[in-house]
């Protein structure tokens, strides 16, 4: 999310998002993690506008469109698939960064918007729009850092339906890492955990992508997650 230290939201997001439903100060995390019992319809005329704003602030659509997805909003779906598409001309890269490497996480954030969304799709009838904007996401997999949010899309309905998509993204990803792609940030490890949701239901490829994926040295956590999962020790040496 937006570093504090540096940006400041504006009057009309500082209501919707860093105002609890109290009217006290409160992190745009709990804030939208308290609107999930319904005070999400309050808000999300609001936060609409601001992410249908093409001139408001980057960091503000951001934080809208996590809001939004994370209420199961069609909107919110529909931008994250809308964002997919072409990445790297996204006005919002880079309003988030990990404190790991610096690197942009963005699309992390959506990613665990999306996945944990799932408890509010019967209530919002998008359950559809959700799988649609999780494939989306696991399409573009092997070119934006997702890093521990990839793991918020393996939920078992997701996994069944984009199947294909995390097959397709696991091969991309290991050719570039076996072309020595310069990366700076944790592609083997966003993979490991495709192989490993892909496990039970496709166990052959499952068993050659863990092979593949190791040969292309995709660095220690992506090799652990292999491991703890019942993969070989000797990935490690």
């Amino acid at each position: 999310m937006p570093d504090d230290t540096r940006w400041e939201p504006d009057p009309v997001l500082r209501e919707l998002l860093f105002t609890d439903f109290d009217g006290e100060p409160a992190d745009p995390d709990d804030v939208i993690a308290d609107a999930l019992d319904g005070g999400y319809r309050e808000r999300t005329e609001g936060l609409a506008a601001i992410l249908r704003d093409e001139n408001a602030d980057p960091a503000a659509r951001f934080l809208s469109c996590c809001a939004l997805t994370s209420w199961a909003d069609p909107i919110g779906y529909a931008t994250v698939v809308e964002a997919a598409g072409a990445p790297d001309e996204l006005a919002w890269r880079g309003q988030s960064y990990d404190r790991f490497h610096s690197q942009d996480d963005t699309f992390a954030h959506l990613a665990q918007a999306v996945g944990r969304s799932r408890d509010m799709v019967g209530e919002r009838g998008t359950a559809a729009e959700r799988i649609e904007a999780a494939r989306a996401l696991i399409r573009i997999a092997d070119r934006v850092q997702l890093d521990r949010g990839a793991s918020d899309l393996l939920y078992p309905e997701i996994v069944s339906a984009c199947g294909d998509d995390l097959v397709a993204a696991v091969d991309r990803g290991i050719y570039r890492l076996a072309a020595g792609d310069p990366l700076n940030w944790d592609l083997g490890l966003q993979l490991a955990l495709f192989i490993n949701a892909l496990a039970e239901s496709r166990r052959s490829w499952a068993a050659d992508a863990r092979d593949r994926l190791s040969a292309s040295h995709p660095g220690d956590r992506a090799l652990r997650e292999l491991t703890e999962s019942g993969g070989s020790s000797l990935w490690l040496l």
